[in-house]
């Protein structure tokens, strides 16, 4: 008899050992498996080495913007617009390759371009509400499983579609940038740098973690071109948004 209310006992010490753990490993983790972190686009842009602009005139430097595979801007205009860079006005235009974000100055010096744009998207609400009445549109979370990159797109590795080529995992593509407005003499003629980093994260939920899409345009243009300009842009696909590189 004692021997089996020792073995009783033990039973009964065991599984509430058991459960202590369990309510440990509860408390410790819960928080991460319900935590969200929403899926946000990040772009910072740092143009270098402009040269002044012509007399009396206005000088127009122009880069691509964050969009998806359909051309859709992913961040809104307004958060572009402004004069966020001392010596210059920022706005988004449209342009015969489509919209662009623009930086516009009168002045008589062109100071170098540096800035970053940080937006996050915001939580879905309707995402609450049952399947059968839920809207048809993207959901932000289903958003966040969108390929994003910089366009204009003006052209591909072969031709597949701006649609096909995101879905590769890495790729170099052609964009397109603009200058006008600058007249530097011919002694004076330097190289414009551009450097554009664009990341579209997907966003982290029950510590799964979606992918991130990211852009990087760094390139040299000569001051004395005018107009538009096809550059080249590396695009990659961060399965996980984990980067091993």
């Amino acid at each position: 008899m004692d021997e089996q209310r020792k073995r009783t006992r033990k039973t009964i010490l065991t599984v509430l050992v058991a459960l202590c753990i369990l309510a440990v490993a509860i408390f410790l983790f819960a928080p991460a498996f319900t935590e969200t972190i929403l899926p946000g686009n990040f772009y910072a842009i740092e143009i270098t080495d402009l040269p002044s602009p012509a007399a009396n005139g206005t000088a127009v430097v122009m880069v691509p913007i964050p969009a998806n595979a359909e051309g859709e801007p992913v961040i809104p205009e307004g958060v572009f617009s402004g004069n966020r860079v001392t010596g210059w006005q920022t706005a988004i235009r449209d342009t015969p390759y489509g919209k662009m974000l623009a930086f516009t100055t009168t002045g008589e010096y062109a100071p170098g371009i540096s800035v970053s744009f940080e937006v996050l998207q915001a939580e879905d609400e309707s995402r609450q509400l049952p399947l059968y009445l839920r809207p048809t549109n993207l959901t932000a979370w289903e958003m966040k499983r969108e390929p994003r990159l910089l366009v204009p797109v003006l052209a591909t590795p072969d031709d597949p579609g701006v649609a096909e080529f995101s879905l590769t995992s890495s790729g170099t593509y052609t964009t397109v940038v603009f200058l006008d407005g600058f007249v530097p003499s011919p002694e004076d003629a330097a190289a414009v740098t551009f450097s554009l980093e664009y990341r579209g994260v997907g966003g982290t939920k029950r510590l799964i973690r979606e992918n991130t899409w990211m852009t990087t345009v760094s390139t040299a243009v000569m001051s004395t071109k005018s107009g538009f300009v096809p550059v080249p842009a590396d695009y990659r696909v961060i399965a996980g948004g984990i980067d091993f590189s």
